[in-house]
């Protein structure tokens, strides 16, 4: 027996796939230059997939000026979202403290120095100035910086708030709806998920950690695979402190408060694929891994119902693939973040809109996004998580 016979809708000028918060944010700036758009999400809802798995970080402690010039635009949009636009988000500056060891200490200086030419409010501290915001042991620190404006927003929050924005703009939210087929039509595209068609001038991929299979639906190549990341949740602790977003970048170990809890964890820097359900013999290195910067982790309870696990979308030199994708027409790539998606969301909802819509992205600059960076680099993560790109350049570490 034959299946249902696809029926064609009546062409949007968008299709975004995907409703995590990239995919959202996209939506409506679209949907602000006078666009019609819909969004098509497997899930029965927004921010189930990457985003609200996330530990939710954003800062402006980056070490290329690109990336710090996103920062700089997309936290005040959170800062200031709630006058803006009347949702509140989650915005909450309790910073972002990093560990450095004094084999990074030059270049993170360096990094320093950019931060502050960009009007960056960076922190440069001593190990014992460090010991304000977090008890720990200071051997084999060189220093620590610490970015006031950086934070956490709430990722379900944020994404609800642009879902219900870019609705009241006119924005066509299907849930429930896998794309099974994508297929190039005169300078368009046909998208099909279940029995219905969709075609378009223009489709946005913003799959997050699928995007790289979203794109080989439709015969394209995007340099985007998943990793699956593991969070931690700690017992109640006795410290009222508001701990910032800390990471040693000695070892990757990272932590930050989460009410009277700490949330905690360690990248694998593995391409682990779809992998599912968490690793509890990782919850063992990493503890070990990070006893010897916080001794107080010895006498740390763990909330094994409150942890969890999540992926990221990873490119080789672990930042994203944003604009035309060139092996198409109408086709814009908006994944492969590596962990900077939810801090990043407003900056590429905007930069999208005005490739659309104006032909380039032209408020921010996001040449350093292209495909061709890639060209001649193997897909293959370089281990690391910071580090070079394949070209001798120095690439951003995927930590939150």
């Amino acid at each position: 027996m034959s299946g249902p016979t696809p029926h064609t809708r009546p062409s949007p000028d968008v299709v975004v796939i995907g409703a995590g918060i990239v995919g959202a944010s996209t939506a409506w700036h679209l949907a602000s230059r006078g666009l019609s758009v819909v969004v098509l999400e497997r899930e029965p809802a927004p921010a189930l997939g990457s985003t609200g798995r996330s530990a939710a970080g954003v800062r402006v402690q980056f070490t290329t000026r690109t990336n710090i010039e996103w920062s700089l635009y997309s936290l005040p949009q959170y800062r200031e979202f709630p006058d803006r636009h009347g949702f509140e988000v989650g915005y909450r500056n309790i910073g972002y403290l990093l560990l450095v060891p004094p084999d990074r200490w030059e270049s993170h200086l360096a990094s320093v120095a950019l931060q502050h030419s960009l009007g960056a409010p960076v922190e440069v501290l001593s190990p014992e100035e460090a010991l304000r915001y977090v008890p720990l042991a200071t051997c084999g620190l060189a220093g620590a910086t610490y970015g006031p404006w950086d934070g956490i927003i709430d990722p379900h929050m944020a994404t609800h708030a642009w879902v219900s924005m870019s609705r009241a703009a006119g924005v066509d939210y299907r849930f429930g709806r896998t794309v099974t087929a994508l297929n190039p039509e005169g300078r368009g595209w046909r998208v099909r998920c279940g029995a219905e068609i969709l075609t378009c001038p223009h489709v946005v991929n913003a799959a997050g950690a699928w995007s790289g299979e979203i794109a080989r639906l439709a015969g394209l190549h995007v340099p985007v695979r998943p990793k699956r990341i593991q969070i931690f949740l700690s017992a109640p602790v006795a410290d009222d402190r508001v701990y910032p977003l800390t990471i040693d970048l000695g070892t990757g170990v990272y932590l930050r408060s989460e009410g009277d809890r700490i949330l905690f964890g360690l990248d694998t820097h593995a391409d682990d694929g779809f992998t599912e359900g968490v690793d509890w013999a990782w919850l063992e290195e990493v503890l070990l891994t990070g006893v010897e910067r916080y001794p107080w982790w010895e006498d740390l309870g763990i909330d094994r119902q409150g942890s969890w696990w999540g992926y990221y979308g990873v490119t080789p030199d672990n930042s994203p693939v944003i604009g035309p994708n060139p092996g198409a027409c109408g086709w814009v790539d908006a994944c492969g973040f590596s962990g900077h998606g939810i801090m990043h969301a407003p900056a590429t909802g905007l930069a999208v809109s005005e490739m659309i819509a104006d032909g380039r992205s032209h408020t921010l600059d996001a040449a350093a996004f292209r495909h061709e960076r890639f060209d001649g680099v193997e897909d293959g993560l370089d281990g690391t998580g910071a580090g070079s790109d394949g070209t001798g350049t120095r690439v951003e570490a995927n930590i939150f």
